[in-house]
Order: C-alpha cells, then structure tokens, then sequence
C-alpha cells in the first residue's frame, strides 16, 4: 500500500491534467544571414573577430561554472533577502509496509554550507498514516522565519481511502515550529502565505469552497478538483505570537496574488464570485486594507508578479504578450511578445528571465529586455512590442529558477536528478 504527498500546483498554476497535454516548449534560436555583398577582408578584421570570439567565450565559461551546487533531490526552495537558500527535498520511507512521503527541509548557507531544520519523519499530525509534500517556500522579509506550504495525503480507513489537502507550516530559521495560540504550529487550508514586514503577522489565502468552515488546528478536507483558473480565495491573517486568525478584505473574492515584500503588500486579480466578469487588476495595502483598482484586464493567462521595488507588475494577458505596468501610475505600461510561462525579475528590473511553459514542467531559460512603460490613454492598449530573447545556459532545461534578490545569482534545478546549481547572473 502507498501513501504520498501529492504534488501539487499553486493556485495560479495550471492542473496536473492540464499540464499533462503541454509539449515542450524552447525558445527560437536567430539564424545568422549571409551576406550578398562583397566580403570584408583586411588586416583589421581578424583581430576583431578573435577578440569578439574572446569575449563570448568568457561570458560562456563564466555562466558555465556554478557558484556551488546542493545534490539532492529538491522539491521546492526560495530565496532569502540576506541571500540564503531554503530547500525542500524529496524523503520517501516505509512505517508497516505503508510507503510514506514527508520531505525534508534544510538552508543552505551563500557560501553553499547547509544544514537540515526539520527531518520530515518527525514531523506527524493525526493518527492514521499521513504524508505531505513541500509544495512552496516564502521567507519572512528579516529573514528569521519561513512559511512551509504542504500538500497532504492521510489515510482514512483500513481500506486505505485518502483525504488530500493543504496546509502551511510556521517555522523560525533553526526548525522550531511557530505555534498559533490556542491551535497548533500549522494553518489548515492555507495557500501563498507570507509574513508581513511587523515580523508577527502572516496573511493568506483560503480555497472558497473551504473559507471560514474550520479553525486553525482542524484537518483539512479534501480540495475540490475545481480547475485553477477558475478557482476563488478569500484572505486571511493571523498573528501567531497574540491572537488567532481574522479576515482580510472582506466581500471580496481573488483568483492569484502576488506579494511585494518591499511595500507590505500586494497585487492581485480580483473576480467576482463564480469567477464571471472581467478579471480587475487591484493593487492592496495590507496594513491599511486598503484597496485600489489599477485596471480592467482584456485576459488573464498568468505567471502575475510584482517587481523587486515593488513598483511594477507584470503578467501574461494571453499565451504570448506580457503585459508591464506601473503600480504607482498604472495608465504606464508596455508590451511584450512573450510566450507563457514563469518570470524572475533581475534587480535592475530593465529585463525579465522566462521559463516558458508549466511551471513545474522542465523549459529553457531566456532573457527578455523590456521596452519603456508609455502612457495609454483610457480604453486603449500599447503596441507590442518584439523582442529578441537571449538563451542562456547553452539551451538546457530546467524544472524551477529563481533570481536571488539582490540579483547577483541565477538559481535553477535540474531535472531528473533535481540538483540544485547557482551561477552567477550574467
């Protein structure tokens, strides 16, 4: 008999069936134009070319030697703002021939050292037999504490029916579990949590099918095979140090979020309950809750995702155009020819790295320029703009990436073996 942690998207992802009937996806390459003219020839050309020839070469080898690299089989890990990494990876083990999946969690140190923080096997809620996955990893903005969101399997009965879910998991940097007074160290049901800047407070969103039908402490039921474009949240907070969960934004439902660390807040696609009408691109001030409608959106694709700044945001409004505005005067903003997929912001923020397709499916990586933001008239739409995107580690595919946030460095994980490699942004 086989219990495991199912593997499961976030909310703005698409579903494992949906997933399942992508190709994959790469990135054009330029083909080179011979020329009809007479040729170029003299004593200057060919040191020219050798020294161009230099140069590319360098900027190769550089991006082919990894800072360091974490072998392990690694199912999730994010970035710190002080430049540590947090990883999950991948424990499978055996209780009476019962095959259970809790993985573990681990930081890796800049200079690559790690350590383990929590040992999955340890880790046990319930009676039956229980299994999780780590399927998203946030950091607190100082640094100290993370929120660990799993997707669960528990066994309900000797016939070895399942109950799936989700939940997430409050630890500080050494492993200790942050406990909710008067509950437990996890929230049932909650999704993209994230810890606001206070240090003592972590928002989150709830499945609307499940909101407010369980106090932190009491299992999750199992979620709704509900597609995730068509998926409704509301949100939460709750401040594990003083005092129990509490709603945010009440009355008002969003279909994915994008949090921004540096303005303690966030942006999110706001949809009416049934997920009809038009999809509202809404900027939110949490501290405040307030809320500000930054547009109406032609099409929402995904891939949503707030600048390091916090003052731009980008997201895909179909299949190939990316669309960039600015929080601060939204009638600013650009498109690009892009195609679908998960973007990481350099810190610059002049130009974004692209995975295209799924997100947990293996692409390419290329970089994608960004025009200036212009400023659109009411009811209309800016040209598209086409960029030339530049691949970069020779082609090779991986299954996740991100940009370390003071964008010096360029993390990705393999697939297959799903090691963990950081090189230096180029």
């Amino acid at each position: 008999m086989k219990i495991q942690g199912e593997r499961v998207e976030p909310a703005d992802d698409p579903s494992s069936a949906a997933e399942a009937g992508f190709k994959k996806l790469g990135f054009g390459r330029a083909k080179a134009r011979s020329s009809k003219g007479g040729s170029l020839a003299g004593p200057f050309v060919i040191p020219l070319l050798l020294a161009v020839i230099f140069l590319f070469s360098a900027e190769c080898k550089a991006q082919e030697n990894p800072v360091f690299k974490i072998e392990e089989d690694i199912s999730r890990f994010a970035y710190s703002g002080g430049g540590r990494i947090a990883y999950a990876t991948r424990h499978v083990y055996s209780v009476k021939k019962i095959q259970l999946q809790r993985d573990d969690m681990w930081i890796a140190e800049p200079d690559g050292k790690k350590r383990r923080i929590l040992l999955g096997e340890k880790f046990v809620r319930g009676t039956g037999p229980f299994s999780y996955t780590v399927r998203g990893l946030r950091w607190s903005p100082d640094g100290s504490k993370l929120t660990v969101e799993m997707g669960t399997s528990e066994m309900i009965n000797d016939e070895g029916e399942t109950r799936e879910g989700v939940m997430t998991l409050l630890l500080d940097d050494t492993g200790r579990e942050i406990i909710i007074p008067g509950a437990d160290s996890v929230i049932p049901g909650a999704t993209n949590a994230t810890w606001q800047a206070d240090g003592v407070s972590v928002n989150y969103l709830t499945e609307l099918a499940q909101a407010n039908t369980r106090a932190p402490g009491v299992p999750a039921a199992k979620s709704p095979s509900t597609p995730a474009a068509n998926k409704l949240f509301t949100m939460n907070r709750v401040k594990p140090f003083s005092e129990g969960a509490s709603a945010l934004f009440q009355g008002h439902l969003f279909s994915v979020v994008a949090w921004s660390m540096k303005q303690d807040g966030g942006v999110v696609i706001e949809r009416d309950s049934g997920a009809t009408g038009t999809p509202r691109l809404v900027s939110l001030d949490i501290a405040r809750e307030t809320s500000r409608v930054l547009g109406t959106l032609e099409g929402y694709a995904g891939g949503l995702s707030v600048s390091p700044s916090g003052k731009r945001v980008a997201y895909w409004i179909d299949n190939e155009q990316l669309e960039v505005r600015e929080i601060g005067a939204p009638n600013r903003m650009a498109r690009v020819r892009v195609p679908l997929g998960t973007l990481a912001w350099p810190a610059d923020e002049t130009r974004v790295l692209v995975k295209r397709g799924p997100a947990l499916r293996s692409g390419g990586l290329a970089w994608f320029a960004l025009p200036p933001l212009m400023t659109v008239m009411a009811g209309a739409a800016p040209a598209t703009a086409e960029i030339v995107p530049r691949s970069i580690l020779h082609d090779l595919e991986f299954r996740q990436f991100d940009i370390s946030p003071d964008g010096r460095f360029l993390a990705v994980v393999e697939p297959g073996k799903r090691n963990l490699l950081v090189y230096p942004v180029l």
